[in-house]
C-alpha cells in the first residue's frame, strides 16, 4: 500500500492558529507520512505584498510540523482564483509523490459538491446562458457563477459565495480535469471567517494583519503559534516586512503616472476599459484604500481592483498572463526541508515531472527563464517595500533547512 504523502497549498500570511489546525486535522485524516506545502511567494492571491517574505514564511510553515516547501511563483500566485488553484494543484501533482490535497472549507456535507464541479468543468448551454445574464446585469464574474450556479442547484450560490470554498472547488476541479492521482482531503474550517477582521478565537489572517497594522505585533500573540510569533518578531524588528500601505501606494502611483492607457490596458486581465478608470483614479486619490475605493464597481470588486494594482506594479503582461495559464508551472524551486523533507526530495528528483531547483540560474526553457526573470522582479520590487532592504535575496538565498 503507497504511503501517504500530504499536500497543502497556502500562504501562510501569516501562519496561524487556524493554519495549525488544518495541518494537524489533515495529517490525521490522512495519516501522512510526509507534508509538502506549495507556499505563495512574496505577493499573494487577494493582490497584496505579503507581509513577511516567502523564506520567513517557509521557517514557520516547518516549525509547525511542514516537512518540505516548495514556491508557487509571483506569476501564479497573485492571481484570479482559477490560476492559483491550477497552479498549486499542478506543482504538487508533479512531484509524483504527494497523493493527497487538504484545503479549508465552511461547509464539506454540501449534497451536490459533485454536481457543481461537473457544471463548472462542462460548461453546459443552460449555465452559460444564465452566466452571461448575470454578467450583463452588472454583477461580477464570481457572483455572476454563482448565480448561474444557484439557478441550476439550489444551495450552490451560498456554498461558492465562500473565498476558502471557491478555492476548494477550484482545486477539485483542476484534479478532476487532469486526472491527477490526489485524494481531497477537505476540513471544515473553524473559528472566523476567511475576511473577518475580528481578533477573537481563532482569528483569520485578514483579522491579524489588520491588528498588526493597526495597533502593533504583540496584539496577535494569543492568534499565532509561538514560534510564529517569534519568526515575525525577529522579522519585523530588522525591517524585514512589507505593512507600510503609503510606501505601497506612491510605488502604485508611479507606475500608473508614468504608463499611458495604451500601456496599462496591455497588462495582465485588463478588459472593458478598466484601465481608463485606474488612471482617473490614480490621479486624485490619496491613499491606497482611496484609490482601490475609486477603482472598484459592482462587477470589479476590491480583491480584482487590487490584483490589477499588483499587476501594474509588476507590469505583468497579457503575453506572460496568457502563457501562464496556458503553460502553468514549469519548474518546482524548493524553499526548505526538514530531515523527512530531505529524504522525500531523495524520491522526488527521480520521478518529478518538471525540473526540481533550488536556484533558477539552471534553467533552460525560454518559457521557464521567463517565469523566474518574472520572480526575481517581483521579489526586488517587494524588498523596495522594506525598510531594511535584501538586494539580490532571491538569487543568494539556499533553502531553509531545520
Amino acid at each position: 500500500m503507497q504511503e501517504a504523502i500530504l499536500g497543502i497549498i497556502a500562504e501562510y500570511n501569516p501562519f496561524h492558529n487556524g493554519h495549525l489546525y488544518h495541518m494537524n486535522k489533515a495529517k490525521e485524516m490522512t495519516h501522512a507520512s510526509c507534508t509538502v506545502i506549495a507556499l505563495s511567494s512574496n505577493f499573494v492571491q487577494r493582490g497584496e505584498p505579503s507581509m513577511i517574505d516567502k523564506w520567513e514564511r517557509t521557517r514557520m510553515a516547518l516549525a509547525q510540523g511542514a516537512n518540505l516547501v516548495i514556491e508557487m511563483p509571483s506569476a501564479f500566485s497573485c492571481h484570479n482564483a482559477g490560476v492559483f488553484c491550477s497552479a498549486g494543484v499542478d506543482l504538487l501533482a508533479a512531484t509524483e509523490t504527494v497523493t493527497h490535497l487538504s484545503f479549508g472549507m465552511e461547509d464539506t456535507s454540501f449534497h451536490s459538491l459533485k454536481g457543481v464541479i461537473d457544471i463548472l468543468i462542462e460548461e453546459p448551454p443552460s449555465f452559460k446562458e444564465n452566466l452571461k445574464r448575470h454578467l450583463q446585469e452588472g454583477h461580477s464574474y464570481v457572483e455572476s457563477r454563482s448565480l448561474a450556479l444557484e439557478d441550476l442547484i439550489p444551495g450552490a450560490g451560498r456554498l461558492m459565495s465562500s473565498s476558502n470554498n471557491i478555492l476548494a472547488v477550484g482545486y477539485m476541479m483542476r484534479i478532476t480535469q487532469k486526472g491527477y492521482p490526489l485524494t481531497p482531503v477537505p476540513v471544515e474550517r473553524t473559528g472566523r471567517a476567511y475576511l473577518d477582521d475580528t481578533l477573537t478565537d481563532v482569528a483569520s489572517a485578514t483579522a491579524i494583519r489588520k491588528a498588526i497594522k493597526e495597533k502593533g505585533l504583540d496584539e496577535v500573540c494569543p492568534y499565532v503559534p509561538q514560534e510564529s510569533f517569534f519568526i515575525l518578531k525577529k522579522a519585523f524588528d530588522r525591517g524585514r516586512c512589507a505593512i507600510d500601505d503609503d510606501a505601497l501606494f506612491r510605488m502604485i502611483i508611479a507606475s500608473c503616472l508614468r504608463a499611458s492607457p495604451k500601456e496599462l490596458a496591455s497588462y495582465a486581465e485588463m478588459k472593458e476599459g478598466i484601465e481608463n478608470r485606474i488612471m482617473q483614479a490614480s490621479k486624485y486619490s490619496k491613499d491606497l484604500q482611496e484609490l482601490i475605493e475609486a477603482i472598484s464597481t459592482k462587477r470589479y470588486p476590491k480583491a480584482r481592483v487590487q490584483r490589477h494594482l499588483m499587476h501594474i506594479l509588476l507590469a505583468y503582461d497579457h503575453w506572460t498572463n496568457k502563457a501562464v495559464q496556458r503553460l502553468s508551472v514549469p519548474y518546482i524551486r524548493v524553499l526548505g526541508f526538514d530531515d523527512k523533507g530531505r529524504a522525500l526530495l531523495k524520491t522526488m528528483r527521480k520521478k518529478a515531472r518538471l525540473p526540481l531547483i533550488t536556484k533558477t540560474g539552471s534553467l533552460e526553457s525560454p518559457y521557464s527563464k521567463t517565469i523566474a526573470a518574472f520572480e526575481y522582479k517581483a521579489v526586488e520590487l517587494w524588498e523596495m517595500l522594506c525598510n531594511a532592504p535584501q538586494r539580490r535575496k532571491d538569487v543568494i538565498q539556499k533553502p531553509i533547512t531545520v
